[in-house]
């Protein structure tokens, strides 16, 4: 048998041949996949104005389409056309907190909404943000017109440029309409079309020029001296059609389409740079070359010098980790071993000898800190419970003392049924407060709440009436214990026993499922607060969160000698803060002469939820 001849060649020659043929095969490659690239780059460039411009416009289209029915929903809803046609101070007053809840709600339907306004016929003004003199002149220009939803011009709202559009608000179900007023709405319209121009080209494959102006020729976005151009060349009779802008003042030539919304009297114009579509071309092959050379030049560099001895070891400490995820204790008392081979590296070993001691020390710091908050967590929890308990033991003396009065007189009266009733219900309520979990439900609470104001209505007779209104499934909901209670004791001694007319006390809770939270609301008709002393009570109570020292009594009498008609109100907010958080602060508005308004949240659980979890 014939033997071949054997060519010996040093390893090194091999292995340069091997990467010449490499690189002379992989150059080729790259440049035929290049040619081909340009030439669909160059078609697809060209058509992906036409499908980014008409995306753009129906997203813009259904955007204002959007706009239109928040503004029918908003301007017909029951609460705004109960606001603007409201006589009455006190129910204008509540028909105003509902209308902000109203429009706090409907501005969250859209992330472009700057402001939401309500303009009635008579001057009155509501809205999130802006001001009546904002609005005034769009308002004055619509006046004595009939019209539509239309869009009414641009104007700076709280510092951003927004676009007004306008809704008529008439009344509803009384047989004739009648205009109550005009729902304004301000779009942030650099916001909506620079977020739209970003989603849609977020391969950043050309800079479009967008332009959008109104049926009077107003620029409502874009840069107006290019609208002016624009204006000056004409357009195509279709919209599907696509034609050039040549700038006077500069060589450059744009390829453009324009949208027209008719309902509304606007134009959007799309426009692209033609030496864009070269220039990303160019680039983009320069790149596609340059990465194919950093390629190369890195295989090379990590075939012959890193990649074999270094993956090797990579794998082994791999394995290891792997080892020690899959709860093999063993594995890490007898720490990472390495197996280099005949040629070694001495940075990978100390690589292993560094991390073997960094799992010795890592399971001393473990043990440590596990200790650590292991003691800090008993003894957080430990004070937080004296400090709950302590606050919760502070029920007001006078409430007791006047009771205890009311029951001596009812006794020289020989009143003793109502002596049983009266003390009865005093004794429902401490055992109450002093018995039981710390966390009971909203139905517990409202009993104990209702045994107070029934002796409370012993001793005022009819001085106020009282009205409850709650949802159906806030019975159920975890509240702390004895926190009603005192804020109806303050309506009552602050606000109703200081005026001299009779008056009411509304207790209600509801549901936000939205937020996952139940708000509790106390509001009575007395006297109310000035301005300055509700600034005050508000100061208290945000001071009474971050000023604590962690001593329950010495806070609770530094809050008494700050504001000692409020006691009540900062006790029950200082444990609302200990229970949920600083987030859970009480919420508190008066106005002097109408009333007092105090409402606190806390996080929707029942006893069912809890069992489950």
């Amino acid at each position: 048998m014939k033997k071949h001849k054997t060519i010996l060649l040093p390893l090194g020659r091999q292995f340069s041949i091997i990467l010449v043929l490499f690189i002379v095969c992989t150059a080729g490659i790259t440049l035929y996949n290049t040619q081909d690239y340009v030439r669909v780059q160059t078609d697809f460039l060209s058509s992906s104005l036409d499908s980014y411009s008409s995306q753009l416009a129906k997203n813009t289209q259904e955007a204002y389409d959007s706009y239109e029915n928040i503004c029918y929903s908003a301007a017909y809803s029951s609460v705004v056309q109960d606001f603007l046609s409201s006589k009455n101070r006190q129910s204008s007053y509540e028909a105003y907190q509902e209308l902000r809840t109203q429009l706090e709600n409907t501005f969250l339907l859209n992330p472009y909404i700057s402001d939401i306004a309500v303009y009635g016929q008579d001057g009155t003004f509501a809205s999130l943000g802006g001001s009546a003199f904002s609005y005034k002149p769009f308002a004055d220009k619509l006046d004595e017109t009939s019209f539509p939803y239309c869009t009414v011009g641009t104007t700076l709202i709280n510092g951003t440029n927004c676009h007004i559009l306008a809704m008529p608000i008439c009344t509803l179900g009384t047989g004739q309409s009648q205009r109550l007023g005009i729902l304004f709405l301000a779009i942030d319209i650099n916001h909506l079309l620079s977020n739209s121009m970003t989603n849609m080209n977020s391969q950043k494959l050309y800079e479009p020029e967008i332009l959008f102006a109104n049926a009077q020729q107003e620029l409502i976005y874009g840069t107006r001296s290019l609208y002016r151009t624009v204006l000056s060349t004409p357009a195509p009779q279709s919209e599907t059609d696509t034609y050039e802008v040549k700038a006077n003042s500069s060589p450059i030539t744009y390829i453009a389409k324009c949208y027209s919304f008719r309902k509304l009297g606007l134009s959007l114009y799309v426009l692209v740079d033609k030496s864009q579509l070269t220039s990303q071309i160019q680039t983009i092959s320069l790149r596609q070359f340059l990465a194919t050379g950093a390629i190369l030049l890195l295989v090379f560099l990590f075939v012959t010098f890193l990649y074999k001895p270094f993956l090797d070891s990579l794998k082994q400490l791999i394995d290891f980790m792997k080892s020690i995820s899959a709860g093999n204790r063993k594995a890490i008392k007898k720490g990472a071993q390495i197996h280099q081979g005949l040629i070694g590296s001495t940075e990978i070993n100390d690589i292993f000898n560094a991390f073997n001691e960094m799992l010795i020390k890592t399971e001393e710091l473990n043990h440590t800190i596990f200790d650590s908050y292991t003691r800090m967590y008993e003894l957080e929890a430990n004070n937080r419970k004296t400090e709950i308990a302590f606050l919760r033991s502070q029920i007001n003396p006078h409430f007791l003392y006047n009771t205890l009065t009311m029951i001596c007189g009812m006794a020289a009266e020989g009143m003793t049924d109502k002596i049983i009733l009266v003390t009865g219900a005093l004794s429902q309520i401490f055992r109450y407060s002093i018995k039981g979990n710390d966390m009971v439900s909203l139905r517990e609470e409202l009993e104990i709440v209702k045994s107070y104001l029934m002796i409370q209505k012993e001793r005022f007779a009819d001085r106020f009436t009282i009205e409850y209104n709650f949802s159906d499934d806030a019975y159920d909901c975890l509240i702390p214990k004895m926190v009603i209670q005192p804020l109806v004791e303050n309506a009552i001694v602050h606000g109703l026993e200081k005026s001299l007319k009779p008056g009411s006390i509304l207790i209600g809770a509801g549901r936000n499922p939205r937020h996952g939270y139940l708000a509790i609301w106390i509001f009575d008709t007395g006297v109310g607060m000035p301005p300055e002393k509700l600034q005050e009570l508000r100061h208290s109570i945000a001071a009474s969160v971050h000023d604590k020292t962690g001593d329950a009594s010495a806070d609770l009498a530094k809050m008494d000698a700050q504001n000692h008609d409020s006691i009540g109100i900062l006790n029950v907010n200082s444990r609302m803060v200990l229970y949920y958080g600083a987030d859970y602060t009480l919420i508190i508005d008066s106005e002097e002469g109408v009333g007092t308004n105090i409402q606190l949240r806390v996080p929707y659980q029942t006893s069912d939820s809890l069992q489950i979890s």
